[in-house]
């Protein structure tokens, strides 16, 4: 069974140091409940007469918590307390590993807070014309400078979502809905009418540079190559900014052009988006 703790033991470090949305971390997340449960149980028959099993029951019973009402931002403080009688039960159980069970916490810990944060670092040298800035013509969104992280297009749904975000963020979601975000792209009038007569003077290619800051779910779907009075009543082009729109932005690639950002599509973008009742569950208490 010593198997089992180590798996336990890496597989906990894992998930506190790099979490990611990504069906891999997810999966972890979920073989988390069931290696410490097994553990736990294991644990308890060998040590249950001791003292000592009391930091690792406190845990157990957190955990329980978590799993009820959700590793959240509001139950911040209970993760830690999850983490911290974890760590200290383990290493009154096992005091042979004492030594690995600080050299892993510390480098969770690293992993998790202290990696050096993003920065933009500008080119050597000054594009000397608007082909140079971003991906260049090769790329859908030029003149645009904005990226995905796929390289190509991606789906309209995925910025259209916000109301989703409201359901555990209500007042964040009330502020964004009467927000100059939510008021960005086409259901504003005068933006509308800057655009369709850009449009209107020199074809749609021009007003993507306006587009990767104002429109993301016109634009990074590819329906920016048609003139935008065409589909000025669809709910891509009334959507304005979403709140993804600046949370899935990963990088901010340079000062030079506009919106120079690149996108990170998400591979759990259906699951999170999805009506299914087992799946919002899923989403509001695990993700």
């Amino acid at each position: 069974m010593s198997a089992l703790l180590f798996l336990l033991i890496g597989n906990a470090a894992y998930v506190a140091a790099l979490p990611s949305a990504t069906i891999f971390y997810v999966a972890n997340v979920l073989l988390h409940l069931v290696l410490g449960a097994a553990a736990v149980v294991w644990l308890f028959r060998i040590h249950r007469r001791s003292a000592k099993f009391i930091p690792l029951a406190l845990a157990a019973l957190l955990g329980i918590y978590l799993i009820f009402k959700g590793a959240v931002t509001t139950n911040r403080w209970v993760v830690a307390a999850h983490i911290a009688f974890a760590v200290a039960g383990l290493a009154l159980l096992l005091p042979k590993s004492r030594s690995a069970l600080a050299v892993l916490a510390v480098a969770a810990a690293v992993l998790r807070f202290g990696l050096p944060e993003h920065r933009i670092h500008n080119p050597k040298v000054v594009p000397a014309s608007i082909a140079e800035e971003g991906a260049g013509p090769s790329s859908p969104f030029w003149p645009s400078s904005a990226r995905t992280n796929t390289g190509g297009l991606i789906p309209s749904d995925f910025f259209m979502d916000s109301k989703l975000c409201g359901e555990c963020h209500k007042d964040i979601y009330e502020q964004w809905n009467s927000s100059m975000h939510h008021f960005a792209s086409f259901n504003n009038a005068f933006y509308r009418r800057s655009i369709e007569h850009m449009q209107e003077l020199s074809g749609t290619r021009g007003s993507k540079w306006c587009a990767g800051c104002h429109d993301h779910a016109v634009f990074f779907n590819g329906r920016f190559e048609r003139p935008i009075k065409e589909q000025l009543d669809t709910p891509e082009a009334q959507n304005g900014l979403g709140c993804v729109s600046c949370h899935s932005i990963v990088d901010v690639d340079s000062s030079m052009g506009n919106g120079g950002f690149t996108i990170r599509y998400p591979p759990l973008h259906r699951l999170a988006s999805s009506r299914d009742p087992c799946a919002r569950w899923t989403v509001s208490s695990r993700i």
